[in-house]
């Protein structure tokens, strides 16, 4: 009975070291488990806040893509507001040009028509001199005048054409003004 009671001591003993052990690997596990769970409240604390920030950051590029994109839809249509500006002005430019070309055109063939007029009445002039001459000569008539309406023929054509001079200025600077 007594070495049935010192094996069931050494077996009990042998049983306590070993759930010592079993309890020494349970506290050092639990330790580290603990450790873990720590480190792994920090991560997730700092993942909460990197989240936040991410968040945050998010919401602040968020809006400014927002205002971004009413800064260009405000320049997109000041931009076809220009464009649409610049496309009149060109037509526009486009009509001056035409009109002031149709009236310098106007006014060359209005001049040549009154030129081609002057001549005609010149040689008109010219040949009722002649005629009026010729009609004195029969007539036995002196003719004294002759000098004095050339002269005056030359003085007609002069003012003649210093009119055509200041009316080809007067429509220039007209055409100038009205740009």
């Amino acid at each position: 009975p007594l070495l049935s009671l010192y094996r069931y001591i050494c077996l009990v003993v042998l049983q306590l070291a070993s759930v010592e052990r079993e309890k020494q690997r349970w506290e050092k596990e639990k330790s580290q488990l603990k450790a873990s769970i720590e480190e792994n409240k920090e991560r997730m604390l700092k993942l909460e806040s990197y989240w936040i920030e991410a968040q945050t950051l998010c919401h602040t590029v968020n809006e400014h893509l927002k205002e971004a994109q009413a800064q260009y839809q405000a320049l997109e249509k000041k931009y076809s507001k220009a464009k649409k500006l610049i496309k009149d002005y060109q037509q526009k430019e486009v009509e001056l040009l035409q009109k002031e070309d149709a009236e310098r055109r106007r006014l060359e063939e209005a001049e040549k028509a009154h030129l081609a007029e002057i001549q005609g009445l010149q040689i008109r002039i010219s040949t009722l001199e002649s005629e009026l001459m010729q009609l004195m000569k029969q007539n036995g008539l002196q003719v004294n005048n002759n000098n004095s309406n050339m002269s005056e023929r030359q003085v007609a054509q002069s003012k003649m054409k210093q009119w055509s001079a200041l009316r080809k200025q007067s429509v220039l600077r007209s055409s100038k003004t009205s740009i």
